[in-house]
């Protein structure tokens, strides 16, 4: 019988996948013997890779200096197109069977066919979704898309995708995104429960691993948490927003904590974004996807959609949890996040909701700027 871990096993084991995905990732292949595909992020449907005998990944962003990477693509880019990019040409990448990937936007539209030039994936497959997420005909067109998702993986892997396996896999992963929804639930009220990069770290690995193994630590990790005592809070509670298709940098999350801040919820990918929302697991499968990605809350930039607006939900997210102030992470070369900023430092500012914009990058970010503008910011929060 196996031992039940505790909390801070589960915790380091989540973090050693997070910061040593491609050692991980071998290790998993070598025991389970079986495909690891990559998806690009933010909205790959993973749940059809997964019912196809492989483990879906979201790729992620390295840790290394941009190198050879500049040979295929320019630095105006974002880092996580870059770094991935140069983890392809560097063969940091080769854990990965295959790649999944689409135009998140236009910093991605030509990564699929330079991940080909560069790498040796025996799959490689692009797809389209809508970037407008209302009316019929951006229904159909994803439906279409995804069934050639499907078909396409059925193929490569040699095994069928049906409709009872793939509404299994959805169970898995409404099961997977309700346990990180809980846990989401005890952070707002005990926000001091748990670092800020303890809950990355979960979330992350998420992303990572087998979802039924995540699955399983995951409950044992809630049980264990759901017996701490809440504590008294006196910390300013912040919200942390942006950061689309990659995880903010530890050493940021832990500035913020350090200059007497606490972060309540978030609006991040690899955070409360990845989670949001259900797939209806009792029809077609391949409907059921597509309505979960055409779900206007949360809204992103890199969808079009008149009628949400990002900043109002924002404003919603800061009532609901009595934050004091949000801070935004933008990444550099990132067009959706530094078109839409603007309107949303306007309305948190008309709504009296302190704000701080902080620009990230792949490249080393000056942490001592970062570190004095945070305190700046914990200062204002204390005295408002």
């Amino acid at each position: 019988m196996v031992r039940p871990m505790s909390a801070e096993e589960i915790l380091a084991k989540f973090t050693e996948v997070t910061t040593a995905p491609r050692a991980s990732l071998s290790k998993w292949k070598e025991q389970n013997k079986k495909k690891v595909i990559g998806c690009f992020p933010m909205d790959i449907p993973e749940e059809i890779i997964h019912a196809a005998g492989m483990l879906p990944v979201v790729m992620w962003e390295g840790d290394e200096p941009i190198t050879v990477g500049h040979a295929h693509i320019s630095p105006y880019n974002c880092g996580i197109v870059r770094s991935v990019i140069d983890d392809s040409a560097r063969g940091n990448l080769d854990v990965l069977d295959g790649i999944v990937s689409y135009e998140t936007c236009l910093q991605a539209r030509h990564l699929h066919f330079i991940l080909k030039k560069t790498g040796q994936y025996a799959y490689c497959q692009r797809i389209f979704l809508p970037g407008l997420v209302t009316g019929d005909a951006g229904k159909a067109f994803m439906v279409d898309n995804l069934k050639r998702l499907k078909e396409s993986l059925e193929h490569f892997g040699g095994q069928e995708i049906s409709r009872q396996s793939l509404n299994q896999s959805i169970l898995i992963y409404n099961e997977n995104r309700g346990l990180l929804r809980k846990l989401y639930d005890l952070r707002k009220r005990n926000p001091g429960l748990l670092k800020a990069k303890e809950v990355l770290a979960i979330v992350h690995s998420s992303m990572l691993m087998l979802k039924e193994e995540h699955n399983q630590l995951l409950h044992q990790l809630l049980q264990d948490l759901e017996t701490k005592a809440v504590k008294l809070e006196t910390r300013a509670r912040v919200i942390l927003s942006g950061s689309l298709c990659e995880a903010p940098q530890r050493l940021i999350l832990d500035l913020i904590e350090e200059a007497g801040m606490v972060i309540v919820d978030d609006d991040l990918y690899v955070g409360s974004r990845y989670f949001a929302n259900d797939a209806v697991a009792d029809g077609d499968p391949l409907v059921a996807l597509t309505d979960r990605y055409l779900q206007r809350i949360p809204p992103s930039p890199t969808r079009i959609d008149a009628d949400v607006d990002w900043s109002d939900t924002i404003v919603q997210m800061v009532d609901q949890n009595r934050a004091a102030g949000v801070i935004s992470l933008v990444v550099k070369y990132c067009p959706p996040h530094l078109a839409y900023y603007p309107d949303i430092e306007r309305e948190l500012s008309g709504a009296g909701i302190h704000a701080l914009m902080l620009e990230v990058e792949h490249e080393v970010t000056s942490l001592e700027q970062v570190k004095t503008r945070l305190q700046a910011f914990g200062e204002a929060l204390e005295l408002s």
